[in-house]
Protein backbone atom coordinates (compact mmCIF):
# COMPACT_ATOMS: atom_id res chain seq x y z
CA UNK A 1 0.00 0.00 0.00
CA UNK A 2 2.86 2.36 0.83
CA UNK A 3 4.50 1.80 -2.58
CA UNK A 4 1.28 2.53 -4.39
CA UNK A 5 0.87 5.79 -2.53
CA UNK A 6 4.43 6.92 -3.31
CA UNK A 7 3.90 6.07 -6.98
CA UNK A 8 0.69 8.15 -7.05
CA UNK A 9 2.55 11.07 -5.47
CA UNK A 10 5.30 10.90 -8.11
CA UNK A 11 2.80 10.88 -10.94
CA UNK A 12 1.06 13.90 -9.45
CA UNK A 13 4.36 15.78 -9.30
CA UNK A 14 5.12 15.02 -12.94
CA UNK A 15 1.70 16.30 -13.99
CA UNK A 16 2.28 19.48 -12.08
CA UNK A 17 5.67 20.04 -13.77
CA UNK A 18 4.14 19.50 -17.20
CA UNK A 19 1.25 21.91 -16.65
CA UNK A 20 2.99 24.72 -14.82
CA UNK A 21 5.02 26.19 -17.67
CA UNK A 22 6.31 29.65 -16.82
CA UNK A 23 4.93 29.52 -13.28
CA UNK A 24 7.57 27.13 -12.16
CA UNK A 25 8.04 28.51 -8.69
CA UNK A 26 4.37 28.36 -7.81
CA UNK A 27 4.07 24.88 -9.16
CA UNK A 28 7.05 23.83 -7.15
CA UNK A 29 5.50 25.11 -3.98
CA UNK A 30 2.29 23.32 -4.79
CA UNK A 31 4.21 20.14 -5.49
CA UNK A 32 5.96 20.35 -2.15
CA UNK A 33 2.71 20.89 -0.30
CA UNK A 34 1.04 17.97 -2.04
CA UNK A 35 3.99 15.73 -1.36
CA UNK A 36 3.88 16.67 2.30
CA UNK A 37 0.14 16.01 2.36
CA UNK A 38 0.50 12.68 0.70
CA UNK A 39 3.32 11.82 3.01
CA UNK A 40 1.26 12.75 6.03
CA UNK A 41 -1.67 10.74 4.73
CA UNK A 42 0.54 7.76 4.18
CA UNK A 43 2.02 8.12 7.64
CA UNK A 44 -1.45 8.43 9.17
CA UNK A 45 -2.64 5.36 7.33
CA UNK A 46 0.43 3.49 8.51
CA UNK A 47 -0.34 4.48 12.06
CA UNK A 48 -3.99 3.53 11.57
CA UNK A 49 -3.00 0.14 10.20
CA UNK A 50 -0.67 -0.41 13.11
CA UNK A 51 -3.39 0.66 15.57
CA UNK A 52 -5.99 -1.66 14.10
CA UNK A 53 -3.49 -4.51 13.98
CA UNK A 54 -2.66 -4.05 17.64
CA UNK A 55 -6.36 -3.68 18.53
CA UNK A 56 -7.14 -6.89 16.64
CA UNK A 57 -4.31 -8.66 18.41
CA UNK A 58 -5.63 -7.49 21.79
CA UNK A 59 -9.14 -8.58 20.82
CA UNK A 60 -7.86 -12.02 19.94
CA UNK A 61 -6.01 -12.27 23.21
CA UNK A 62 -8.99 -11.14 25.31
CA UNK A 63 -11.77 -12.91 23.40
CA UNK A 64 -10.31 -16.07 21.87
CA UNK A 65 -12.65 -18.49 20.14
CA UNK A 66 -11.52 -21.42 22.19
CA UNK A 67 -14.08 -23.58 23.90
CA UNK A 68 -12.80 -22.48 27.27
CA UNK A 69 -13.82 -18.86 26.56
CA UNK A 70 -17.47 -19.89 26.26
CA UNK A 71 -17.65 -20.40 30.04
CA UNK A 72 -18.12 -16.74 30.74
CA UNK A 73 -18.94 -15.27 34.18
CA UNK A 74 -21.00 -12.09 34.45
CA UNK A 75 -19.40 -9.10 36.17
CA UNK A 76 -20.63 -7.84 39.51
CA UNK A 77 -23.82 -5.77 39.39
CA UNK A 78 -23.17 -2.08 39.76
CA UNK A 79 -24.54 -0.70 43.01
CA UNK A 80 -27.49 1.71 42.72
CA UNK A 81 -26.73 5.31 43.51
CA UNK A 82 -28.79 5.99 46.63
CA UNK A 83 -28.15 9.71 46.52
CA UNK A 84 -31.08 10.40 44.15
CA UNK A 85 -33.92 8.27 45.56
CA UNK A 86 -37.36 9.80 46.11
CA UNK A 87 -39.43 8.07 48.82
CA UNK A 88 -43.22 8.30 48.87
CA UNK A 89 -45.93 6.64 50.95
CA UNK A 90 -49.73 6.54 50.82
CA UNK A 91 -51.21 5.84 54.27
CA UNK A 92 -54.69 5.73 55.83
CA UNK A 93 -55.41 5.41 59.56
CA UNK A 94 -58.59 5.21 61.68
CA UNK A 95 -58.80 7.08 64.99
CA UNK A 96 -61.36 7.25 67.80
CA UNK A 97 -60.38 10.69 69.12
CA UNK A 98 -60.05 12.73 65.95
CA UNK A 99 -58.96 16.11 67.37
CA UNK A 100 -56.38 14.60 69.72
CA UNK A 101 -54.97 12.46 66.90
CA UNK A 102 -54.63 15.47 64.61
CA UNK A 103 -52.75 17.32 67.37
CA UNK A 104 -50.39 14.36 67.75
CA UNK A 105 -49.82 14.34 64.00
CA UNK A 106 -48.87 18.03 64.01
CA UNK A 107 -46.48 17.39 66.89
CA UNK A 108 -44.78 14.64 64.89
CA UNK A 109 -44.40 16.93 61.88
CA UNK A 110 -42.76 19.57 64.05
CA UNK A 111 -40.59 16.94 65.73
CA UNK A 112 -39.14 15.71 62.45
CA UNK A 113 -38.89 19.26 61.00
CA UNK A 114 -41.31 18.62 58.16
CA UNK A 115 -44.11 20.69 56.72
CA UNK A 116 -47.62 20.28 55.28
CA UNK A 117 -47.80 20.89 51.54
CA UNK A 118 -51.59 20.55 51.21
CA UNK A 119 -54.49 19.73 53.54
CA UNK A 120 -58.22 18.99 53.14
CA UNK A 121 -60.55 18.75 56.17
CA UNK A 122 -64.22 17.70 56.35
CA UNK A 123 -66.45 17.47 59.42
CA UNK A 124 -68.75 14.92 57.77
CA UNK A 125 -71.75 17.26 57.21
CA UNK A 126 -73.11 18.05 53.80
CA UNK A 127 -73.57 21.50 52.25
CA UNK A 128 -77.04 22.14 53.72
CA UNK A 129 -77.78 24.75 56.40
CA UNK A 130 -78.77 22.21 59.05
CA UNK A 131 -76.74 21.84 62.22
CA UNK A 132 -75.65 18.28 62.83
CA UNK A 133 -74.90 16.58 66.12
CA UNK A 134 -71.46 15.14 66.77
CA UNK A 135 -72.95 11.63 66.54
CA UNK A 136 -74.00 12.35 62.96
CA UNK A 137 -70.56 13.55 61.80
CA UNK A 138 -67.62 11.50 60.55
CA UNK A 139 -64.55 13.73 60.35
CA UNK A 140 -61.79 13.14 57.80
CA UNK A 141 -58.43 14.78 57.08
CA UNK A 142 -56.41 14.32 53.90
CA UNK A 143 -52.95 15.88 53.93
CA UNK A 144 -49.71 15.74 51.93
CA UNK A 145 -46.72 15.89 54.29
CA UNK A 146 -43.08 16.50 53.37
CA UNK A 147 -40.54 14.99 55.76
CA UNK A 148 -36.73 15.00 55.50
CA UNK A 149 -35.69 11.75 53.84
CA UNK A 150 -33.38 10.87 56.71
CA UNK A 151 -36.43 10.74 59.05
CA UNK A 152 -38.84 9.12 56.58
CA UNK A 153 -38.92 5.63 58.16
CA UNK A 154 -39.12 6.91 61.74
CA UNK A 155 -41.98 9.26 60.89
CA UNK A 156 -44.00 6.51 59.18
CA UNK A 157 -43.56 4.23 62.21
CA UNK A 158 -44.72 6.97 64.60
CA UNK A 159 -47.76 7.73 62.42
CA UNK A 160 -48.79 4.07 62.61
CA UNK A 161 -48.95 4.44 66.40
CA UNK A 162 -51.38 7.39 66.21
CA UNK A 163 -54.29 5.17 65.12
CA UNK A 164 -55.17 1.88 63.47
CA UNK A 165 -53.52 1.70 60.07
CA UNK A 166 -55.88 0.68 57.27
CA UNK A 167 -53.53 0.79 54.28
CA UNK A 168 -49.93 1.64 53.44
CA UNK A 169 -48.42 1.79 49.95
CA UNK A 170 -44.74 2.78 49.82
CA UNK A 171 -42.60 3.31 46.71
CA UNK A 172 -39.12 4.53 45.75
CA UNK A 173 -38.22 6.35 42.54
CA UNK A 174 -34.60 6.42 41.39
CA UNK A 175 -33.75 9.69 39.61
CA UNK A 176 -29.99 9.17 39.49
CA UNK A 177 -29.89 8.60 35.73
CA UNK A 178 -32.03 11.61 34.95
CA UNK A 179 -30.02 13.83 37.30
CA UNK A 180 -26.73 12.66 35.78
CA UNK A 181 -28.04 13.32 32.26
CA UNK A 182 -29.16 16.78 33.32
CA UNK A 183 -25.72 17.57 34.77
CA UNK A 184 -24.02 16.48 31.53
CA UNK A 185 -26.46 18.43 29.40
CA UNK A 186 -26.01 21.48 31.61
CA UNK A 187 -22.24 21.41 31.14
CA UNK A 188 -22.67 21.21 27.38
CA UNK A 189 -25.07 24.14 27.31
CA UNK A 190 -22.89 26.23 29.65
CA UNK A 191 -19.85 25.65 27.43
CA UNK A 192 -21.93 26.57 24.41
CA UNK A 193 -23.16 29.68 26.21
CA UNK A 194 -19.58 30.78 26.98
CA UNK A 195 -18.58 30.24 23.36
CA UNK A 196 -21.51 32.32 22.10
CA UNK A 197 -20.73 35.09 24.61
CA UNK A 198 -17.13 35.24 23.40
CA UNK A 199 -18.32 35.18 19.80
CA UNK A 200 -20.79 37.99 20.49
CA UNK A 201 -18.01 40.18 21.95
CA UNK A 202 -16.05 39.88 18.68
CA UNK A 203 -19.00 40.55 16.39
CA UNK A 204 -18.77 43.64 14.12
CA UNK A 205 -21.93 43.14 12.04
CA UNK A 206 -25.21 44.05 13.70
CA UNK A 207 -27.26 41.44 11.81
CA UNK A 208 -24.87 38.66 12.83
CA UNK A 209 -24.87 39.94 16.41
CA UNK A 210 -28.69 39.78 16.50
CA UNK A 211 -28.63 36.20 15.22
CA UNK A 212 -26.05 35.20 17.83
CA UNK A 213 -28.03 36.93 20.61
CA UNK A 214 -31.16 35.03 19.60
CA UNK A 215 -29.33 31.72 19.76
CA UNK A 216 -27.71 32.73 23.05
CA UNK A 217 -31.14 33.52 24.53
CA UNK A 218 -32.46 30.07 23.56
CA UNK A 219 -29.43 28.48 25.20
CA UNK A 220 -29.92 30.46 28.41
CA UNK A 221 -33.61 29.54 28.53
CA UNK A 222 -32.70 25.87 28.19
CA UNK A 223 -30.09 26.23 30.94
CA UNK A 224 -32.72 27.78 33.25
CA UNK A 225 -35.12 24.90 32.51
CA UNK A 226 -32.47 22.30 33.28
CA UNK A 227 -31.49 24.01 36.53
CA UNK A 228 -35.18 24.20 37.58
CA UNK A 229 -35.64 20.48 36.99
CA UNK A 230 -32.43 19.71 38.89
CA UNK A 231 -33.61 21.83 41.83
CA UNK A 232 -36.95 20.00 41.85
CA UNK A 233 -35.18 16.65 41.92
CA UNK A 234 -32.92 17.80 44.74
CA UNK A 235 -35.96 18.99 46.75
CA UNK A 236 -37.83 15.73 46.12
CA UNK A 237 -34.78 13.76 47.22
CA UNK A 238 -34.32 15.90 50.34
CA UNK A 239 -37.99 15.76 51.46
CA UNK A 240 -40.04 12.59 51.10
CA UNK A 241 -43.79 12.47 50.38
CA UNK A 242 -46.37 11.08 52.82
CA UNK A 243 -49.98 11.22 51.58
CA UNK A 244 -51.93 10.62 54.80
CA UNK A 245 -55.70 10.20 55.36
CA UNK A 246 -57.12 10.29 58.91
CA UNK A 247 -60.65 8.86 59.34
CA UNK A 248 -62.79 9.24 62.46
CA UNK A 249 -64.41 5.99 63.59
CA UNK A 250 -66.47 4.85 66.57
CA UNK A 251 -66.16 1.71 68.60
CA UNK A 252 -68.72 -0.90 67.65
CA UNK A 253 -70.94 -2.27 70.40
CA UNK A 254 -73.24 -5.18 69.63
CA UNK A 255 -76.85 -4.85 70.80
CA UNK A 256 -77.89 -7.52 73.31
CA UNK A 257 -80.24 -10.20 72.02
CA UNK A 258 -83.54 -10.17 73.91
CA UNK A 259 -85.12 -13.60 74.27
CA UNK A 260 -88.91 -13.90 74.05
CA UNK A 261 -90.23 -14.85 77.46
CA UNK A 262 -93.75 -13.29 77.25
CA UNK A 263 -96.97 -15.30 76.88
CA UNK A 264 -99.56 -15.25 74.09
CA UNK A 265 -101.79 -12.92 76.06
CA UNK A 266 -99.00 -10.45 76.65
CA UNK A 267 -98.07 -10.44 72.96
CA UNK A 268 -101.74 -9.93 71.98
CA UNK A 269 -102.04 -7.07 74.44
CA UNK A 270 -98.87 -5.48 73.10
CA UNK A 271 -100.10 -5.85 69.50
CA UNK A 272 -103.45 -4.21 70.29
CA UNK A 273 -101.70 -1.42 72.18
CA UNK A 274 -99.31 -0.77 69.31
CA UNK A 275 -102.18 -0.79 66.81
CA UNK A 276 -104.19 1.68 68.90
CA UNK A 277 -101.22 3.97 69.31
CA UNK A 278 -100.62 3.79 65.56
CA UNK A 279 -104.25 4.72 64.87
CA UNK A 280 -104.00 7.69 67.26
CA UNK A 281 -100.83 8.83 65.52
CA UNK A 282 -102.67 8.59 62.18
CA UNK A 283 -105.54 10.74 63.50
CA UNK A 284 -103.06 13.21 64.93
CA UNK A 285 -101.30 13.47 61.59
CA UNK A 286 -104.65 13.88 59.78
CA UNK A 287 -105.65 16.68 62.18
CA UNK A 288 -102.40 18.50 61.59
CA UNK A 289 -102.87 18.06 57.86
CA UNK A 290 -106.36 19.60 58.01
CA UNK A 291 -105.04 22.51 60.06
CA UNK A 292 -102.36 23.14 57.48
CA UNK A 293 -104.88 22.96 54.61
CA UNK A 294 -107.62 25.00 56.39
CA UNK A 295 -106.72 28.43 54.89
CA UNK A 296 -106.74 26.98 51.41
CA UNK A 297 -110.08 25.23 52.08
CA UNK A 298 -111.65 28.51 53.30
CA UNK A 299 -110.46 30.32 50.21
CA UNK A 300 -111.87 27.57 48.01
CA UNK A 301 -115.26 27.75 49.84
CA UNK A 302 -115.53 31.52 49.28
CA UNK A 303 -114.81 31.12 45.58
CA UNK A 304 -117.45 28.37 45.24
CA UNK A 305 -120.04 30.51 47.14
CA UNK A 306 -119.52 33.48 44.81
CA UNK A 307 -119.79 31.26 41.74
CA UNK A 308 -123.08 29.86 43.08
CA UNK A 309 -124.55 33.39 43.56
CA UNK A 310 -123.57 34.37 40.04
CA UNK A 311 -125.15 31.20 38.67
CA UNK A 312 -128.47 31.91 40.52
CA UNK A 313 -128.58 35.51 39.23
CA UNK A 314 -128.05 34.35 35.67
CA UNK A 315 -130.78 31.72 35.97
CA UNK A 316 -133.24 34.27 37.48
CA UNK A 317 -132.55 36.77 34.72
CA UNK A 318 -133.00 34.10 32.07
CA UNK A 319 -136.35 32.96 33.64
CA UNK A 320 -137.69 36.56 33.68
CA UNK A 321 -136.73 37.04 30.05
CA UNK A 322 -138.42 33.81 29.04
CA UNK A 323 -141.59 34.72 30.95
CA UNK A 324 -141.84 38.14 29.26
CA UNK A 325 -141.33 36.57 25.85
CA UNK A 326 -143.97 33.95 26.53
CA UNK A 327 -146.50 36.58 27.77
CA UNK A 328 -145.96 38.72 24.69
CA UNK A 329 -146.38 35.71 22.47
CA UNK A 330 -149.65 34.73 24.18
CA UNK A 331 -150.97 38.27 23.92
CA UNK A 332 -150.22 38.39 20.26
CA UNK A 333 -152.16 35.18 19.69
CA UNK A 334 -155.20 36.28 21.77
CA UNK A 335 -155.49 39.70 20.08
CA UNK A 336 -154.85 41.90 23.12
CA UNK A 337 -154.61 45.62 22.20
CA UNK A 338 -151.24 47.22 21.82
CA UNK A 339 -151.65 49.16 25.05
CA UNK A 340 -152.09 45.96 26.98
CA UNK A 341 -149.10 44.47 25.18
CA UNK A 342 -147.03 47.49 26.05
CA UNK A 343 -148.12 47.22 29.68
CA UNK A 344 -147.11 43.57 29.71
CA UNK A 345 -143.75 44.47 28.22
CA UNK A 346 -143.23 47.18 30.81
CA UNK A 347 -144.10 44.71 33.55
CA UNK A 348 -141.61 42.22 32.12
CA UNK A 349 -138.89 44.86 32.07
CA UNK A 350 -139.72 45.85 35.65
CA UNK A 351 -139.51 42.24 36.71
CA UNK A 352 -136.17 41.95 34.94
CA UNK A 353 -134.87 45.08 36.72
CA UNK A 354 -135.99 43.71 40.07
CA UNK A 355 -134.12 40.49 39.34
CA UNK A 356 -130.94 42.38 38.54
CA UNK A 357 -131.25 44.47 41.74
CA UNK A 358 -131.71 41.35 43.85
CA UNK A 359 -128.66 39.80 42.18
CA UNK A 360 -126.55 42.88 42.98
CA UNK A 361 -127.69 42.87 46.60
CA UNK A 362 -126.85 39.19 46.97
CA UNK A 363 -123.39 39.84 45.63
CA UNK A 364 -122.87 42.69 48.07
CA UNK A 365 -123.96 40.46 50.93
Amino acid sequence: MKKLQLTAAALACMCLFASCGDKSEQCADTMVENSYAMGDTAANEDRSDAYYDSAEEEYRKDYSLDAEAADYTQADVKAINTQMLVYSCDMSIDVLEFDDSVDKLHDLINKYKGFIESENYSDGGNTSQWKYNDEQKWKTLSTLIRIPSASYDDFCKDVENVGDIRKKNASVQNLSTEYSDLKTTLKIYEAKEKRYIDLLAEMKSESEAISVEKELTNIQVEIARIKTRMNNIENDVAYSYIDLTVNEVREYTAEPVIEKTDTFGQRLKNTVSKTWHGFLEFLEGLLFLIIRLLPYLLLLGIVLYLLNLIRKAIRKKRAARDAAWYQAHMNAQSGIPDAAANAAAVAAEAAQSDGEAESTESKNE
